[in-house]
């Protein structure tokens, strides 16, 4: 059984040399990549989709904040064996959980990481990706004084993000690029939005990034969506609309698929506790993207 990806989304993952992680993880999955760009080459397992992306500045080779993405395998510790002699690092050796699952965790030699999972029930990812994402998202809309290029800028410069929505960022305006906001005052992989990536922008119009709940909570590991668009009400007077989608949920509870969760996976319940989470916490972080522009600009 070729290693499959069970995240409800794909992953990305940076590396520093494309051709060779393309042909490394061309091994590793046993299958051609799906396309290939001078920038990005693209892979698809039956349940998700891998898209390793070209880095193109001094980030550090390794990223051990990042929680990478879950590949279920029938066989781990075989598995296990083949990663380390294509050059996977271990990170942490197979081990059978108290739930009867067996979990593992080695890095690839371009810095992710690769968590390996046996017996968690194929049948439960498979049916979560299988009935899509849920229709319910977050919305959160603002009227801000200023001007699109100056909410823009809020948005996009980590010494800004790092000043209104957390305190500290690492933010790189690419697709593929971190978008990380850090929060808590906590070892590495437990500040913020660590992990977490660019997936599409239009300059001053869009941003997209890939979001995680907080450490405490148990869907922290699997990835949503969200969506920034800006617009103008009024230019000359520099008024913006902010709108603020958060999307790629699964289904909500009472869905079978959802509800039917392998062990070791959040279930419907976790996903709502995280959903409601955010609809609180959205409409905070607009107010506070208010005051930081209304200081910036003058506005009281």
């Amino acid at each position: 059984m070729r290693p499959t990806m069970i995240q409800l989304q794909g992953a990305v993952y940076p590396v520093r040399d494309l051709k060779r992680a393309a042909r490394w993880y061309q091994e590793w999955l046993e299958c051609s990549p799906a396309a290939e760009g001078r920038s990005e080459v693209r892979f698809e397992t039956a349940t998700g989709e891998l898209l390793l992306v070209e880095l193109v500045d001094g980030r550090p080779e390794r990223n051990p904040a990042s929680c990478g993405a879950r590949w279920q395998t029938a066989d781990v510790r075989a598995a296990w064996e083949r990663l380390l002699k294509l050059g996977a690092d271990e990170v942490e050796a197979p081990r059978m959980r108290e739930d009867g699952v067996w979990v593992g965790i080695a890095c690839d030699p371009f810095g992710n990481r690769l968590n390996l999972v046996e017996g968690a029930g194929a049948q439960g990812p498979l049916r979560i990706a299988a009935s899509g994402e849920s229709s319910r998202a977050i919305e959160v809309e603002r009227i801000i004084s200023a001007p699109r290029t100056r909410v823009w800028r809020a948005w996009t410069r980590q010494e800004e993000l790092g000043a209104w929505f957390g305190s500290d960022a690492h933010v790189e305006l690419r697709v593929g690029g971190p978008f990380e906001i850090y929060m808590l005052a906590e070892p590495a992989g437990l500040r913020g939005s660590e992990g977490c990536r660019v997936l599409s922008y239009l300059e001053e119009r869009m941003l997209s990034f890939s979001w995680n709940a907080p450490p405490d909570h148990s869907t922290r590991d699997w990835q949503t969506r969200v969506v920034v668009e800006l617009s103008d009400i009024d230019s000359v007077k520099a008024v913006t609309r902010v709108r603020l989608t958060h999307t790629g949920w699964p289904r909500a509870t009472g869905d079978e698929a959802q509800n039917d969760a392998a062990p070791g996976e959040p279930d419907a319940a976790e996903w709502d506790a995280t959903f409601a989470y955010f609809q609180r916490a959205w409409p905070r972080v607009m107010t506070s993207l208010e005051r930081h522009l209304s200081r910036a600009t003058g506005h009281h």
